[in-house]
């Protein structure tokens, strides 16, 4: 299976890929010049995203205290509310994005996490939030023992956990199927367990019907059907993006918006998702502006957007972006000073 490089920004989010445009796709060492005129370059923090540390921070350290009280009235809360950050990232999932375990971590670290979530549902055994969490866990816990290599590079006990630890995921979830309140969570850890499982289209697709209903705007299960079905997986080429354009007018939906934040998820699978794909650069642009509206204030977003137009060969959208930028880059969207360099130059140059 082709590397993805992964960031932990926007949460499923803004994906870094090396620049496909032919000023900006050199190999050796070099140091990159601004062009005249345009502001030096400044690597900043975004207010939103500190927010959500803020919050990630909080909510790990009464994981690691086992406070199991406070997870579940908090788990809770942010249910009833249906709340967002300001760049549109669901509160919820960043609750359980913030007990996982880091891929790097030794064993000893995943077999401490796993006691903690034994102890969880035990502690609280009707409880939803600790079941997801559980299941979560376990999912990652399967890919850490089977890594990213090539499925013939797996190794037989690579192999043998992987299933294992997803089929205990999936006993976890069925388990809690019945459970109140239901979580839109639930469905995203079991669209992961079908994925990794191989189940077939019908059943796949019969699950991601029932997620949409559940909640129409939870764009995270659009990411998971569009991995589902990439040529690497289970699907053909042109799949994944004739499904996504079917989601554009879903009743209750975000429309474009879907559309846009899949599309520039996906993008972390190409050098250029518009140009190996059959991705739409003018839905997404769509979809981008529709978020701009929405979430004004997200400097990722608007520096993702920025990203993307370069890629899709947008040059006069792309110098409006930047400028609007002015010399403001983002770690986790640019990688560094010189690839935003790399990307801004093209975009002035005549």
């Amino acid at each position: 299976m082709k590397s993805r490089i992964l960031n932990i920004s926007f949460v499923a989010g803004f994906a870094l890929c090396a620049i496909a445009l032919p000023a900006c796709h050199q190999k050796k060492a070099e140091v990159i010049v601004d062009l005249p005129g345009l502001p030096p370059v400044q690597t900043v923090e975004d207010k939103i995203l500190n927010e959500i540390w803020q919050f990630a921070g909080k909510t790990r350290n009464l994981y690691n205290a086992s406070r199991f009280d406070e997870l579940e009235a908090l788990a809770s809360q942010l249910r009833a509310e249906h709340g967002r950050f300001g760049n549109g990232s669901w509160k919820l999932r960043h609750f359980y994005e913030a007990l996982r375990c880091r891929k790097e971590e030794p064993d000893s670290m995943w077999q401490l996490h796993e006691t903690i979530h034994k102890n969880w549902n035990a502690a609280k055994p009707r409880s939803i939030t600790a079941h997801i969490a559980h299941a979560d866990f376990l999912i990652e816990y399967a890919w850490h023992a089977r890594g990213n290599k090539l499925a013939d590079k797996v190794t037989k006990e690579g192999w043998r956990l992987f299933e294992q630890r997803l089929a205990q995921a999936k006993e976890l979830l069925d388990a809690s199927a019945g459970f109140e309140p239901k979580c839109p969570m639930w469905w995203s850890a079991a669209l992961r367990v079908a994925t990794g499982q191989g189940w077939s289209w019908d059943d796949f697709e019969r699950l991601f019907q029932e997620a949409k209903a559940i909640d129409p705007q939870f764009w995270h299960y659009d990411i998971a059907k569009a991995n589902y079905l990439l040529p690497r997986w289970y699907g053909q080429p042109g799949d994944w993006e004739y499904a996504l354009s079917l989601e554009i007018n879903r009743p209750g939906g975000l429309g474009a918006e879907t559309y846009a934040r899949v599309v520039n998820d996906m993008s972390g699978y190409y050098d250029n998702v518009f140009r190996e794909s059959k991705a739409s650069w003018p839905l997404t642009r769509e979809g981008f502006e529709l978020m701009r509206q929405r979430y004004p204030e997200s400097l990722e977003i608007s520096s993702a957007y920025t990203r993307l137009a370069c890629l899709a060969g947008e040059r006069a959208l792309a110098r409006k972006l930047f400028d609007e930028l002015g010399g403001r880059m983002l770690t986790s969207i640019w990688r560094d000073q010189d690839n935003f360099r790399r990307f801004r130059n093209w975009a002035y140059r005549q």
